[in-house]
Order: C-alpha cells, then sequence, then structure tokens
C-alpha cells in the first residue's frame, strides 16, 4: 500500500500539498490530467476522488486535515477489504445474491411507500379509538403511577407571608384563587399547571422533593400536600391519579392507538395492492405460470 508521487500517509507536510492541489483542482476540469494519489492493493485512488472532500474556501488547516482523514479512512478500508477476501472462504464472499435479493427489496418498499402515500386513508375518528381501546384494554397497563397535578414552591424565610399563602391555597373560594396567583407572581414565583395533562409520577418527584416509601399506597387519597427543603416550601395540589398496572386512561394513549389504526390499514392496503397489480399482471399475460 503505498501514496502515490512522493507522498506518505503520515508526512503532514505532503498531505498538505495534496490539499493546496486539491482548492487549486476544485475550479477546474482536470480530467485529463487526473492523478493518481494513492494506491492499495492495486487499487487506486485519484485525485478526482479526493476533490469533493474539500470544500471551496476551506481554509488551509482545515483542508489538511480533511485530506489527511480521507487518505486514510480510505487506507484503513482497503486493508480490512483485502484481509476479508483472504481470510472468509467462498460462501462468504458471494454476496451477489443477496445485493440482489437487498436491491429488489428496497425497489419494492420504495414503490409500495409512494403506493401507500397516495391511497391510505390517515383520518382515525374519535370513536374509532375509543372502540379499539375498549376491545384491548389489557394492551394498555401503566407502567408507572401517574398524576394531574398542580404546584408551586416559594422561599419559606418569611412565616407570616407562608401562612397568607397556605390560606389561600387551602381556600375554595375562587376570589382567593386569584389572590393567590397575584401574590405568587409579585414574588416570581409560577404555578405548574398539568390539570389538563397526565404527568409519571417519577417525573414528577424530579421537580418536586417527594419521597414516599411506597408511592402507589402513598398516592392513594392524597390531596395537598406541602414538603420543605433547603429553606424552600413545595405546594402540590394533587387532581387526580391513575396507579401503576391499572389501565391506561384514554386521553394518554389515544395517539398511540391512532398510530396502530392507520398501520393496520398500512398493511392491509399494501396487501390488497399487490394482490391487484399482480391479478393484473397475469390478466395482460406479463405473468405466465404455467
Amino acid at each position: 500500500m503505498s501514496i502515490v508521487g512522493g507522498f506518505s500517509p503520515t508526512g503532514l507536510g505532503r498531505v498538505a500539498c495534496i490539499a493546496a492541489l486539491l482548492l487549486y483542482s476544485c475550479g477546474s476540469d482536470r480530467n485529463a490530467g487526473d492523478r493518481v494519489v494513492a494506491e492499495a492493493y492495486g487499487e487506486k485512488l485519484y485525485w478526482s476522488d479526493l476533490r469533493p472532500v474539500i470544500p471551496v474556501g476551506t481554509a488551509r488547516e482545515d483542508s489538511v486535515a480533511m485530506a489527511r482523514r480521507f487518505l486514510e479512512n480510505w487506507a484503513r478500508d482497503r486493508v480490512m477489504l483485502h484481509k476479508a477476501e483472504e481470510n472468509l472462504d467462498q460462501s462468504q464472499l458471494n454476496v451477489e445474491a443477496q445485493l440482489k435479493d437487498y436491491r429488489e427489496s428496497l425497489i419494492n418498499f420504495a414503490y409500495e411507500q409512494a403506493l401507500v402515500e397516495q391511497n391510505l386513508d390517515t383520518v382515525v375518528t374519535d370513536e374509532a379509538v375509543k372502540d379499539y381501546y375498549e376491545k384491548n384494554l389489557a394492551n394498555f397497563q401503566l407502567k408507572d403511577n401517574i398524576v394531574r397535578v398542580r404546584w408551586f414552591k416559594l422561599r419559606n424565610d418569611d412565616k407570616k407571608l407562608m401562612q397568607r399563602v397556605e390560606e389561600l391555597w387551602r381556600s375554595t373560594d375562587d376570589g382567593d384563587r386569584s389572590k393567590l396567583e397575584v401574590l405568587l407572581a409579585q414574588r416570581g414565583s409560577t404555578i405548574v399547571d398539568s390539570r389538563g395533562d397526565w404527568v409519571p409520577f417519577m417525573e414528577l418527584q424530579q421537580q418536586v422533593p417527594l419521597h414516599p416509601d411506597n408511592p402507589t399506597d402513598w398516592l392513594q387519597g392524597r390531596g395537598k400536600v406541602t414538603v420543605s427543603e433547603n429553606g424552600v416550601t413545595w405546594f402540590v395540589n394533587f387532581i387526580d391519579h391513575q396507579l401503576k398496572d391499572s389501565t391506561s386512561p384514554l386521553e394518554l394513549v389515544a395517539p398511540q392507538v391512532r398510530s396502530i389504526l392507520i398501520n393496520q390499514r398500512k398493511l392491509r392496503l399494501v396487501e390488497r395492492l399487490r394482490e391487484e397489480l399482480y391479478n393484473d399482471a397475469v390478466s395482460k399475460k406479463d405473468v405466465v405460470i404455467p
């Protein structure tokens, strides 16, 4: 294996020369003068193979590094291929059939995808989602406790303020809720409200220092909870919860159900289209089976 024309694979200055020539030749069509710059086991690498590696305008140091990497990677690949061809038996080296099968699979898949894009109905009604969900409840078990929750945190160095905040927080009066929001806004504290979304309890624990020994038992019947740590108090209002190993709420798994239904349609569509294309080819005698 060698670098042709006086260049060695480890000579940084000589790689720089390659990069310089590359930069010079990027703007010209020198096909007639295309030179061999490296050779390994009889296989040759030409200037034209290197040109695309160095974009026009690349700084000299960068072009040197790019050229060096390309030459070394090319040489390493040739060494590995040569050793593989020396040591693998003939059955392992015969990849023609595999390549043919792979090519045909890629072409068939691309055509099927094009047909699907043209013909697949991706509209899934809420009724269809609910129907599939109710018929397959066993497939939608929760892997974690989930909660709907509303919480905020506040430094607890002002005891009088903390007492007032807790009074407003525990009140069921809408006016008190508004007063609490104004008070928190004045102190730069925001309320995290996930009443409209289910949140894994483990995810909530990453934001709020809740560490029950048995979360499944602890969550049952839980309403409003306060927890303090490092001079900060968290006020947590549990709106709803679903326990681990119970059935996932429909709204949580609805996107998954829609994907399942669309994929089922896709499989049926591909099967139908393949059959139609085959029957059409047989009727036209493009396919003849004696």
